[in-house]
């Protein structure tokens, strides 16, 4: 494989576009919207490429006949240097999942996954869900500080999702619901595309089933509709708390597919495939 240096990354668009890709962190990639790497068997007319988002999401597209490639994509996914604890692999074709089937054995997870785009016609629906805070909350847009908070105190792939807090303000946006400074519930672009915008939601478990991630998602969506933004919903086929909020939030499904998870804690993956009931 021929690794592209950033100023060559669209050369894979038009395969993306040829083969229907989807996922949202790809493009992302070929956008120097969010950090990654990109590998092709070609430099000029590319026919397959990886690509690798810093997050640990690697998208595998194109031609599944070249043996050239697939043997440089074995040795990379084998090879434990170039891959944090996990990754999650995405393919842009039926015939990609049984190619990495073959390659990856029993050594990766196959997940299957819902893709969900909103429903406009559900437009209206939103305002049930308009800020209706109780006292001492507040909703807010984050900007740096709260980057930095959220990645430091949540969540911290952010800052390998985002690089930076300066890049996470320039090229996406989240809102979250805080009480004494404290975090609520936060919404963020989890990926980002131009014209789209995939929805990353959590709430902290003490102020769960109370109605925060509705409102906090709808800031979201709100802010979306109204800067001609598409939010996806990307979710695991088993997690049914997401598939209902998307549902509630207007979302419709519009694609069941699978992908290969690899990580290096084998009790971890044991653990997720038992709560939302894979048969291992």
């Amino acid at each position: 494989m021929i690794e592209l240096s950033r100023h060559e990354f669209k050369r894979v668009t038009n395969l993306l576009n040829d083969e229907h890709v989807h996922c949202t962190f790809a493009y992302s990639v070929v956008e120097e919207k969010q950090p990654g790497r990109i590998f092709v068997d070609d430099l000029i007319n590319p026919t397959n490429c990886l690509i690798c988002c810093k997050s640990g999401k690697y998208l595998v597209c194109g031609n599944t006949d070249n043996d050239t490639f697939n043997e440089s994509l074995d040795d990379y996914l084998y090879n434990r240097k170039n891959h944090g604890c996990y990754f999650d692999l995405y393919s842009s074709s039926e015939s990609w999942i049984k190619k990495l089937d073959e390659i990856l054995f029993d050594n990766a997870a196959k997940l299957s996954r819902q893709l969900f785009n909103f429903d406009y016609s559900n437009l209206a629906s939103l305002s049930k869900y308009e800020l209706q805070l109780p006292d001492n909350f507040e909703l807010r847009r984050m900007d740096e500080d709260l980057f930095i908070k959220y990645a430091n105190e949540i969540d911290e792939s952010y800052f390998n999702l985002w690089g930076t807090a300066e890049n996470f303000i320039r090229n996406g946006f989240g809102f979250c619901i805080l009480k004494d400074n404290e975090f609520v519930s936060v919404c963020n672009t989890y990926y980002v595309k131009y014209g789209s915008a995939e929805i990353d939601i959590i709430t902290l478990n003490s102020f769960r089933n109370q109605g925060f991630a509705l409102m906090t998602c709808t800031a979201f969506i709100s802010y979306c509709i109204k800067h001609n933004i598409n939010p996806i919903w990307d979710c695991d086929n088993g997690n049914k708390e997401s598939k209902n909020l998307a549902k509630k939030l207007g979302f419709k499904s519009v694609e069941t597919y699978q992908m290969h998870w690899w990580h290096e804690n084998k009790r971890f993956v044991d653990i997720y495939l038992n709560n939302y009931n894979y048969t291992t």
